[in-house]
């Protein structure tokens, strides 16, 4: 079981499928579950286990006894657990009701992946907020006065890598190399002392935001399913929200939200198009993908410098903008390979 498995999620549903669905996108998260298809049957098993029960989910809509009617039975005895309440209705009364009755929370179908996973996380602290925090800490000690103070900020970004707890080494090599090609490729416009540094630790800090993504999906050697990528597709928010509230750090952030977008609209979280994503993010774009093509993969070998040019090229309009390939055309290929032999994975 997965270090999350510790939290226990009750889903009560009477229809099977959606039963299916929502355990298995909680266990997709990390979470444990005990599923029933009606109230009496999880009142049942509430009253006779010994198992600590984290939090309840339950239809609204049932035969026999319905939601709202488990929830008042379930706040008489537990009056802290929290209890959310999913409804196929936008029955605003109903949803009132609910809350006054004492849900934690009220969730409308249908249900998707990151919505659930999402709202139970946040009446979940888990681990995976607790490292989260203690990202957020790191960047606040290391970060905080505004100025990094060291010319080797990865050096100085340590303790993120070491609060962040996913395979610290091959993830400090990828954001040294891919800070280093977008510095490259960024040399010749004319951006001040702290955006240079904006765009660096930005680049060293884009993925920080995996330090909340349950370790068996970001960790997954295969491909990952749909509800596993709904869940990892929430990284870039739980990025910027390590920053929020650091004072000084906005730029540094316009990567970390935004390094996902795609010119052509299709990328993520927010499906920006063109100019509408920060230069700064689609100069980044161009660095991971590079570094993306040209590192070794359980799926696939690396790719040589030239053969990921081209690639890079067929992206532009799509995932990639056009006009910044010009910024990366003048980077040859042997600074680019210096930068991978001075960063290499194990």
């Amino acid at each position: 079981m997965d270090e999350m498995g510790e939290k226990t999620v009750v889903v009560v549903d009477d229809d099977a499928a959606m039963r299916e669905y929502l355990s298995e996108t909680l266990a997709m998260g990390g979470y444990d579950c005990e599923t029933f298809p009606n109230g009496a049957a999880a009142l049942r098993w509430l009253a006779s286990s010994d198992k600590r029960v984290d939090l309840l989910l339950s239809d609204v809509t049932m035969p026999g006894m319905n939601g709202l009617e488990l929830l008042r039975t379930v706040k008489a005895v537990a009056p802290e657990l929290p209890f959310i309440l999913v409804s196929g209705a936008c029955d605003l009364p109903v949803a009132r009701g609910a809350l006054r009755a004492g849900a934690t929370d009220y969730l409308l179908k249908p249900v998707r992946p990151a919505d659930l996973i999402g709202l139970v996380s946040k009446h979940l602290s888990g681990l995976q907020a607790e490292r989260l925090g203690a990202v957020k800490e790191a960047v606040k000690r290391t970060l905080g006065g505004g100025d990094a103070g060291d010319s080797n900020r990865a050096a100085q970004l340590l303790p993120v890598f070491d609060a962040m707890g996913i395979k610290r080494f091959e993830t400090l090599q990828h954001s040294r190399r891919v800070s280093a090609f977008t510095l490259m490729m960024a040399r010749d416009l004319s951006l001040s002392a702290d955006a240079r540094r904006a765009l660096e630790i930005g680049a060293l800090l884009h993925d920080i935001g995996k330090a909340g993504i349950p370790h068996n999906v970001l960790m997954k050697p295969g491909k990952l399913n749909e509800v596993e990528w709904a869940i990892m597709k929430l990284h870039p928010q739980l990025g910027l929200d390590v920053l929020a509230g650091q004072p000084g750090l906005e730029r540094e952030s316009e990567i970390i939200y935004c390094h996902h977008e795609r010119v052509d609209g299709t990328g993520y979280p927010r499906g920006l198009t063109g100019d509408a994503i920060p230069l700064s993010a689609r100069i980044f774009s161009i660095a991971d993908i590079l570094d993306a093509l040209t590192s070794d993969r359980c799926y696939r070998n690396r790719s040589a410098l030239p053969a990921a040019r081209l690639e890079i090229h067929r992206l532009a309009g799509t995932h990639l903008d056009p006009a910044v390939l010009a910024l990366f055309e003048r980077v040859t290929d042997r600074e680019f390979e210096e930068v991978r032999q001075q960063f290499p994975d194990l």
